[in-house]
């Protein structure tokens, strides 16, 4: 089921965070959740064939505004380069 967030949301349901939806983004989601979301009058429902965002159930998902949370990159998860011990 294809629905455009319209509001702000929290909390969680099936599991599902509800504060990973952004307002105004489309996101292809189950019946039941999408169900829920538009008899809440959280989402309403869209029919085009545009590409939309599948929420992961169990992914962590990143907000594209909050450059805190982006993933770290590769040059932070090598390890610690070894210096060479200073003789005295």
């Amino acid at each position: 089921m294809r629905v455009r967030i319209t509001r702000v949301l929290s909390g969680s349901i099936d599991g599902i965070q509800l504060d990973r939806f952004i307002p105004g983004v489309v996101y292809d989601v189950g019946t039941s959740i999408g169900s829920y979301l538009l008899s809440e009058r959280w989402a309403e429902p869209i029919s085009d064939e545009s590409p939309a965002l599948v929420v992961p159930l169990h992914a962590p998902m990143f907000h594209p505004h909050d450059v805190t949370a982006l993933p770290k990159t590769e040059a932070s998860d090598r390890p610690p380069r070894k210096r060479a011990r200073k003789n005295r």
